[in-house]
């Protein structure tokens, strides 16, 4: 369904009855566009709407875990705990989507803004005023999400605002005035449609920044819980009018500010805005993001894919792991940073054209050397085992209890690692170690995984061993990978 489809019905709905048809007209939408014909279609219930719309229902709607912040301590993230769950919040998304675009001055969770149209906004001034929401998705409560539906541009009835503040808000606890437990209710930071909500109920708050921008000659944005001002004048000090209006507008509007990630930017010193370097004459990434593409694609050149996936893989799995489960592709992990690189910087700028075109040299070489066979696996490195185990300072612990359960394990950047065995690995392959090779594949589908094999000639990419303490040096390039 486009969104005219979507707003067109959503508009026109009254009932609960009608809020579950269009929910399920945009299931099966996608359903349709994202699997084959043999699929079936799997209806939302109303049984199943009522039960998720009710915060109370805990164990069922959202599983809470914790994840490492940047600038230390932790951040929970709440996230639906079940696929049904999630595909429910998903098409309630495509419905607020539809129907709501988000002020000029919101540059996240909206299309066509990003980061860089953020940083662009605060580009070439003297002074740049970051202040940070603390708390920002559980501090919009569910009776503003109630409130809001039922405002322009939606003006849902109380039936169908009622469902919606309850899907898209989680049951929290928290201290009283006495100290006792109380629930409330919160929206969610990891559920679909967190992100929308925030900024449908932080319009006003927009409105009113701006209009402090205005009176004081700044430049204002806001990206999620991220809010910028910029100027060439200085109208920043602490107990100055300015800062006094700021506070008593955020406060009027839920929020509170973290003064820890208050920080005033001045010219001369490296100005970021949402991580992008705005003090230059064109917009720039930090140097310690290009020089980590760098330092990986050197390892990959010289010591081999795999040498260089062990020394990127704990970094990633400590920033990832929340996330994404199994291994990452090396691959395209740095043709994402080399995208990103491309939208800062420019598609013309030397650095990414350098950078980016020994990727490309390194890709091509890869997968020239290795084919790929009848059964669509692609071999990108094979290694002799033992050569493999010095190179990433790991064992290799074979398993062969039966036809059914062959497999081996070992350690890989300190992240316990996986492998495959061919059948041709013989049983008394401790005598014929040295006959066995590893190779790093990918199947059809483009999933990445070990295999471990019995070759008589094993194609090695590089083919001396790798000189530990040299190796050592060259990470010295490296920055906290």
């Amino acid at each position: 369904m486009d969104k005219a489809q979507i707003v067109q019905i959503a508009s026109q709905m009254s009932t609960r009855e009608d809020l579950l048809a269009l929910l399920n007209s945009i299931k099966q939408d996608e359903i349709s566009k994202s699997c084959s014909d043999g699929d079936k279609f799997y209806p939302f219930t109303m049984k199943h709407l009522l039960y998720y719309c009710n915060p109370n229902h805990v164990f069922h709607r959202y599983r809470k875990f914790r994840i490492k912040k940047k600038s230390g301590g932790f951040r929970q993230i709440t996230s639906p705990r079940n696929r049904s769950f999630m595909m429910l919040l998903q098409s309630v998304n495509e419905i607020l989507k539809a129907m709501y675009t988000p002020s000029d001055y919101a540059m996240g969770f909206t299309e066509k803004r990003s980061v860089v149209t953020n940083a662009r906004i605060h580009q070439g001034q003297n002074y740049v005023f970051n202040i940070d929401l603390k708390d920002f998705f559980p501090s919009v409560e569910q009776p503003r999400i109630w409130k809001r539906l039922q405002l322009a541009p939606f003006n849902f009835p109380i039936s169908i605002a009622n469902v919606l503040a309850g899907l898209c808000s989680m049951r929290e606890v928290r201290k009283d005035i006495d100290g006792k437990d109380v629930f409330v209710y919160v929206l969610p930071q990891g559920a679909p449609t967190s992100p929308i909500i925030t900024n449908m109920i932080c319009d006003t708050l927009d409105r009113r920044l701006v209009g402090l921008a205005k009176r004081f000659g700044l430049h204002y944005s806001r990206y999620a819980d991220d809010i910028t001002f910029s100027s060439m004048h200085y109208v920043y000090a602490k107990n100055g009018e300015f800062r006094k209006e700021l506070i008593r507008i955020i406060k009027s509007q839920g929020f509170t500010i973290n003064e820890e990630k208050t920080r005033l930017q001045k010219q001369g010193s490296r100005q970021e805005v949402t991580g992008i370097v705005v003090s230059e004459s064109k917009l720039n990434v930090p140097k310690k993001y290009v020089r980590e593409i760098r330092s990986l694609l050197y390892i990959w050149e010289k010591y081999g894919y795999s040498v260089a996936m062990s020394r990127f893989l704990p970094k990633y799995k400590l920033e990832k792991g929340h996330v994404k489960k199994g291994n990452p592709d090396l691959i395209n992990v740095l043709e994402g940073k080399l995208m990103y690189l491309k939208m800062v910087k420019g598609d013309m700028d030397p650095v990414y054209v350098r950078l980016y075109s020994k990727f490309q040299e390194l890709v091509a070489k890869d997968f020239s050397l290795n084919k790929t066979n009848s059964y669509g696996i692609t071999y990108i490195e094979t290694i002799p085992l033992l050569k493999f185990e010095e190179d990433n300072n790991t064992n290799v612990i074979i398993h062969l209890k039966d036809c059914n359960k062959r497999y081996a394990v070992f350690k890989l950047g300190g992240i316990n690692q996986f492998a495959s065995i061919n059948k041709n690995v013989p049983s008394d392959y401790e005598q014929q170690k040295e006959k066995l090779g590893i190779s790093n594949c990918r199947n059809s589908k483009g999933k990445q995984f070990w295999l471990i094999h019995l070759v008589d000639k094993v194609i090695v990419q590089n083919s001396n061993m790798v000189d530990i303490d040299e190796l050592n040096n060259d990470l010295n390039l490296l920055l906290d990978i």
